[in-house]
């Protein structure tokens, strides 16, 4: 039924996505089941997304590893429909397991699926292929026998990039959750250390029951990924071992460059980790915990969260945007899609007044454009943003609307009472905007 002189059967399906089917095989050449993903008949015949699938397939064919799903073969059967036979594997994913069992795993367990998933993540590295895509449900617990411990094997090459081609116009770049700060801005260039990020974000949530970056909504759980000062392990896991809460530190690092220098040194830190809390043995001498933040009373920061409007030129309205944003002495910072966020520092509430004042020039100039401005204390340079700065900006920014009059620089509570004496402020509590500044004449936006 497919393939070059029927190599496979096919029996049930075993499963559905956005793309592609996935159905348990039989491959008649060396006499063992497979899982052959075909792609949907309605996107066979777009040749964006043919290209996309038989590119997953090249790039699969590359990877000869036992921590990688095995490729197959590939090949178009007789609907005219790419395919792609990987080996069959018996097992959960993860993601599944977590649904099972709670979000947080055994320590044991936590430390090594995660240990595996980076010695499949060297594989891919060493081929010039990044995942982009870490996540549960793209790593799964294949079993090996009775009694035998089982498999971690990645899955999914499906947004891959790889460094020997050009990547495909349109592909997303993962899951808001489990994305990496160059993926969250979205960044042109995403490196092997934007997997080992996502390696981190699982590492927490296994170990922890909870996500490091989680909010309301993907706008807000992006703008944490990017903006916040890394949560710590131990933030939520009092007792967690230093060693490990300097591992998940390290690998959750905003810059990659502080993260793992590559995935095989990141299987190394957790093979030793796995010494040190399973075994007994001695930790590392060389253990570092970044330190304690504590936002200062004394200054504030001022930041801005956008949305730009729906526009055929997207780039030149970011363009604007930067120049004026900058103009008032804000740092910008791009956001996946159509969000954007300027931060303001400065001695006392300085920060926050250049913002106000920025927010209010950016609606005049930038047509269409949404946005909310939210102040809080400052964090030592270079440290991120808090918690409770940005929900608080994510969640002006995205309320609905009082009425089809209210301004479009909203506020929360804390940062009108700031800004009251300078500002027109409009609206109730829990949902005010700026209308414009007082004694300079109201700007009417």
């Amino acid at each position: 039924m497919m393939g070059s002189a029927d190599r496979f059967t096919l029996a049930e399906r075993v499963g559905i996505g956005a793309t592609a089917e996935v159905i348990r095989g039989f491959d008649q050449e060396r006499r063992v089941p497979v899982a052959i993903k075909r792609l949907h008949e309605h996107l066979a015949v777009d040749p964006i997304t043919r290209e996309r699938f038989q590119r997953e397939a090249r790039l699969s064919a590359r990877i000869t590893s036992e921590h990688v799903v095995g490729y197959v073969d590939t090949g178009i059967d007789a609907e005219d429909r790419p395919y792609l036979a990987l080996e069959w594997l018996e097992g959960e994913d993860l993601a599944h397991r977590m649904r099972a069992s709670g979000a947080r795993l055994g320590t044991a367990d936590a430390l090594r699926i995660t240990r595996q998933a980076a010695l499949g993540l060297f594989a891919l590295h060493e081929a010039g292929i990044v995942h982009r895509d870490v996540k549960p449900g793209n790593l799964f617990l294949a079993e090996q026998g009775e009694g035998a411990p089982f498999l971690v094997k990645l899955l999914d090459l499906g947004v891959a990039h790889d460094s020997a081609s050009e990547n495909v116009d349109g592909v997303a770049l993962g899951t808001p959750f489990y994305m990496s700060p160059e993926q969250a801005r979205g960044d042109t260039e995403i490196g092997p250390r934007s997997d080992l990020f996502s390696l981190g974000v699982l590492l927490y949530e296994l170990l922890s029951g909870k996500k490091p970056f989680a909010g309301e909504d993907a706008f807000s759980v992006l703008a944490k990924i990017v903006l916040q000062a890394p949560p710590r392990l131990s933030d939520v896991w009092p007792d967690a071992p230093p060693a490990l809460d300097a591992l998940v530190a390290r690998a959750l690092a905003r810059d990659p460059d502080a993260r793992f220098s590559s995935a095989r040194e990141m299987a190394h830190a957790l093979a030793a980790i796995e010494r040190v809390v399973l075994e007994g043995a001695a930790p590392p001498a060389d253990i570092t915990l970044p330190p304690a933040l504590v936002p200062s009373d004394d200054h504030l920061v001022g930041v801005i969260f956008g949305r730009l409007p729906l526009s055929s030129n997207v780039g030149r309205t970011r363009a604007l945007f930067q120049r004026i944003a900058e103009q008032h002495g804000g740092v910008v910072i791009p956001l996946l899609g159509r969000g954007v966020a300027v931060v303001f520092e400065g001695e006392c509430a300085d920060g926050l007044l250049r913002a106000a004042d920025a927010a209010l020039d950016l609606v005049k100039q930038v047509t269409g454009v949404r946005l909310s401005l939210v102040t809080g204390g400052a964090l030592p340079p270079g440290s991120g943003l808090s918690a409770s700065v940005i929900e608080r900006g994510t969640r002006s920014l995205e309320r609905p609307r009082a009425d089809a009059n209210e301004p479009p620089v909203r506020i929360d509570d804390a940062t009108a009472h700031l800004l009251e004496e300078q500002y027109a402020i409009e609206g109730a509590p829990g949902s005010l905007s700026i209308r414009g500044t007082r004694g300079r004449g109201l700007t009417n936006p």
